[in-house]
């Protein structure tokens, strides 16, 4: 949902008739740089890239020459894609198999709000380009244990219409490869497989696709056209609660009084003026490092936010299931719903089925 000014409201999910409804984290503000969950250990990068180090802290470094004419070369070749579980959308693709393309290698996970904010923009540029020269690999690297499956990737990539390849990295091997540090980042390779460009987050796009341009100018296709205009309606300025999780793992704003018991049953309840930024749990819950299951009916999430949107994680792996939503305890307006939010009934409820945002 989206309002003009900053929402400053309690926020809540009533699930007064659902049994088996998981919660895996709130995304209110930005996911980049938040990437303190257990993980393999970052491997050295790639020989090619020089002397053991970061290679996102070498293109930070570089950050804002990217509409510099010529581009820095930043690494001298691609690094592999490392321990990839499987290809969607084309077979194993390698670093030297790409000679001769420019390659935007795009580190995405399908239930990051900020990846699924920057996907149309990736989606155009390969539509544009992909007949001049450019290729897109979406390394799809999971931040939860769903995000592993791929029937779940698949679908998620139905619904965004996505067309390119996308590389499973479940078990980081690419992401260590790159040490990568962020949902989402990319990274632009020129016709001879050296980094040129990189940009870790949301915004810029017309900067990167100047970039893409510029390369594919290099190698002899001319991409004069104009920059894709998909127009954003996030306002960063006006996102005043920060991203949190639901997981024990990583649950820093739990509020509700009781003693959170760890992969076990506990009764929890709300406070009657619920703090901002904290999220507290009503009724029967099994909280684990990654999600929380509602044990049985009823069962409710309270959060007070300040954002012109709110989004939650969630899935019902038995089967779909309802769950209410209001806001400062009344319906939804009908110009401030989401898209899964619906009417049923005089109440404003959304219906989860898969597990995703």
């Amino acid at each position: 949902m989206s309002a003009p000014n900053p929402v400053k409201n309690g926020f809540l999910i009533g699930a007064a008739a659902l049994a088996a409804l998981v919660i895996m984290a709130w995304i209110v503000s930005l996911r980049i740089g938040d990437v303190q969950m257990p993980m393999p250990a970052a491997a050295n990068i790639n020989a090619a890239f020089g002397t053991p180090s970061d290679l996102s802290k070498i293109a930070l470094g570089a950050a804002g020459e990217g509409a510099a004419a010529p581009l820095p070369v930043l690494a001298a070749s691609m690094p592999q894609f490392s321990g990839i579980a499987d290809w969607l959308n084309s077979q194993p693709l390698t670093p030297d198999g790409l000679k001769g393309k420019v390659v935007l290698v795009d580190f995405w996970t399908y239930s990051c709000i900020n990846c699924i904010r920057t996907l149309p923009y990736v989606i155009s540029w390969y539509d544009k380009y992909k007949d001049k020269g450019l290729v897109i690999v979406g390394v799809h690297t999971p931040e939860f244990a769903f995000e592993k499956v791929e029937t779940n990737v698949r679908a998620a990539m139905a619904q965004h219409a996505i067309t390119y390849p996308v590389a499973l990295d479940n078990d980081y091997g690419t992401w260590n490869a790159y040490s990568n540090q962020y949902w989402p980042a990319e990274y632009l390779f020129d016709a001879q497989g050296r980094l040129r460009h990189t940009h870790f987050g949301e915004g810029q796009y017309d900067e990167t696709e100047r970039d893409i341009q510029l390369l594919l100018d290099e190698a002899g296709a001319s991409a004069d056209v104009p920059v894709t205009d998909v127009r954003s309606t996030t306002d960063f300025g006006k996102i005043g609660s920060p991203e949190t999780y639901i997981g024990y793992g990583r649950a820093e704003a739990f509020a509700s009084p009781e003693t959170l018991v760890q992969d076990g049953p506990q009764t929890y309840s709300a406070a009657a003026a619920p703090k901002r930024n904290a999220f507290y749990l009503v009724g029967t819950w099994t909280v684990e490092a990654e999600r929380a299951m509602l044990d049985k009916a009823p069962g409710e999430i309270v959060y007070r936010f300040d954002a012109s949107n709110a989004n939650l994680v969630m899935g019902a792996p038995d089967g779909g299931v309802k769950a209410e939503v209001t806001l400062d305890g009344a319906p939804v307006p009908a110009a401030w719903r989401g898209a899964d939010l619906e009417e049923s009934g005089g109440a404003t409820v959304v219906e989860v089925r898969g597990q995703r945002l």
